[in-house]
């Protein structure tokens, strides 16, 4: 009998839990003698951890932030209706996998000390359907194991609308039976929480709210609202706050990304890395040595200078006639995510940084280079050694989610709602408070001041292309060339004058052509990913999205 490719049928994979959070498979047990105790529903739960994503999440190459070796066919809109989709099938394992917790945790005689991992499952759950939705739009809703002979298993796509009602509702339903933060136990912390509910509520309800107001849909001043309340929760909790790192305050920013910043009072849900009993990660090394995760021209100029003004309104920009001429009176942000030439970091080669070799051609084609995950633990880093974690959520994105919702609900933020988001966060980096008044005096644009300091502060976070499809600029801001740094009449053409670039007209290096850049032409299909081909051919009431 045919089966869709997201039912997994067979052995559920078991994992054990150590002194530490593992979140490493270790064990195959049978489902009949499983399922007995409140140690089996916690080691069933570890398993679903891995679905979080991990650090290759991080991908902004995919946007206009940043970019790999050639040109990206999501970023530039030439990519097609695949055959498989990993994160159609993965997310419908998922889905699989907590329905069987939950419902064998409903049968059990348990049940009432179970809970906690119930809420865990229903929390995975609803993040495996929010990344369905914002991927593909409407999708087939199914609350319950399947077998190869359920009805459910060739159902329609299930209107969007009706799949987030299911996943906030979830959410709010798991938070009222998960710990605080400050309830976990030393080996318990990397578990779900109740701030991790009600972030994952405010960051979904924020994504269909904005959609829906941008793109025609249903309920967006209703999502909006749910955005700020569950935002304000995490908010009001005390549980969370920025993390500033003492031994290294201006580089605070960067250090929240890397080790020093694991399990902080900013982290609300992370993939842990351990190296000793489980893997690491080498993304240091390929963004050294890979020509991975090079950060753009269109994501340098986003910062402002340290009087709260853009480059292109502030006295204190300096030009780019140095190689480091545009760093200076910036947003401390800019030279903790890219490196200010002439700098030094540690490669595979050359821990003691004894020699200075950035930037440098070849890998970096735009000659920018990635600062925010350069890690000083590097031993062994090409070999999965690193260990710092994957932040799914932490807590400048909701500070900047109540502020984005508040405003695109209300047309207007007051100064004291500033005050307690985005100047919470521009205060690690020492930068001018965000104001009504800053606003009008230099006739900005508030929406888009808030817009900026969310894609700074998540910059390289893989959070760049679902932002640009939810407020419907994709189409504008993705058909512009990619640029590095400007080369002619600088320093750059000086130090480094026989290297191979193309130019702009401007001298600009270009790294990707707008001749290869499609997503101006590609109209709004673009907007929503195409249905998996294959799933199509298995379930002939699965309709693909228009225009695929």
């Amino acid at each position: 009998m045919r089966k869709l490719i997201y039912i997994l049928l067979g052995a559920l994979i078991l994992v054990s839990c150590e002194d530490e959070l593992n979140l490493s498979s270790k064990t195959n047990l049978s489902d009949n003698t499983f399922w007995l105790s409140e140690a089996d529903f916690e080691k069933a739960a570890n398993n679903f951890y891995d679905s979080m994503g991990d650090i290759w999440s991080y991908n902004d190459e995919n946007s206009d932030f940043s970019y790999a070796q050639g040109t990206d066919p999501v970023s530039a809109g030439a990519f097609l209706p695949p055959e498989n989709s990993d994160t159609w099938d993965d997310n419908y394992s998922t889905i699989r996998h907590t329905s069987v917790l939950i419902e064998k945790a409903e049968a059990s005689e348990i049940a009432s000390d179970v809970e906690r991992y119930v809420a865990e499952a229903k929390w995975f759950r609803a993040l495996a359907y929010f990344r369905l939705v914002e991927t593909f739009g409407d999708v087939p809703l199914v609350t319950k194991s399947l077998d190869i002979a359920s009805e459910e298993l060739y159902g329609a796509r299930t209107p969007r609308a009706q799949v987030i009602d299911f996943v906030l509702a979830e959410l709010e339903a798991a938070a009222s039976k998960l710990p605080k933060q400050s309830e976990l136990g030393a080996s318990e912390i990397g578990r779900i929480t109740s701030g991790a509910a009600y972030a994952l509520k405010a960051k979904v309800a924020l994504f269909e709210g904005t959609w829906a107001k941008y793109h025609g849909g249903d309920k967006s001043s209703e999502r909006l609202q749910m955005a700020i309340d569950a935002a304000k929760k995490v908010m009001d909790s005390g549980e969370y706050s920025m993390f500033v790192y003492s031994s290294n305050p201006e580089h605070s920013y960067r250090y929240q990304a890397i080790r020093e910043g694991n399990d902080s009072h900013e982290q609300i849900v992370a993939r842990r890395y351990h190296t000793v009993d489980g893997p690491g990660h080498a993304i240091q090394h390929w963004i050294v040595h890979g020509g991975r995760f090079d950060v753009t021209r269109k994501l340098a100029d986003m910062y402002l200078c340290t009087d709260g003004l853009p480059i292109d309104k502030s006295d204190l920009f300096q030009g780019r006639d140095l190689m480091t001429s545009e760093f200076q009176n910036r947003d401390p942000r800019m030279w903790n995510t890219f490196l200010i030439p002439g700098s030094k970091m540690k490669r595979r080669d050359d821990h003691d940084m004894k020699n200075n070799y950035f930037p440098e051609f070849g890998n970096h084609q735009g000659l920018y280079i990635t600062y925010k995950y350069a890690s000083e633990h590097v031993e062994g880093y090409p070999w999965g050694k690193n260990e710092f974690f994957y932040r799914l959520i932490r807590y400048a994105e909701v500070l900047l989610t109540y502020a984005e919702a508040l405003y695109e609900k209300n047309g207007a933020i007051t100064d004291a709602q500033l005050d307690e988001s985005i100047n919470v966060v521009r205060a690690r980096v020492n930068m001018p408070k965000l104001t009504n008044a800053h606003v009008t005096a230099n006739g900005l644009n508030m929406l888009t001041e808030i817009r900026r300091e969310r894609s700074v502060e998540l910059a390289l976070e893989g959070k760049r292309l679902s932002d640009l499809r939810r407020w419907k600029t994709a189409h504008i801001e993705l058909p512009k060339p990619i640029l590095g740094v400007k080369y002619t009449g600088t320093e750059f053409a000086t130090k480094y004058p026989d290297i191979a670039v193309v130019l702009d007209a401007d001298g600009n290096i270009v790294v990707d052509r707008p001749e290869n850049r499609k997503w101006g032409s590609g109209g709004d299909k673009l907007y929503l990913f195409p249905i998996p081909t294959k799933q199509i051919l298995l379930n002939d009431k699965l309709e693909q999205n228009p225009g695929w």
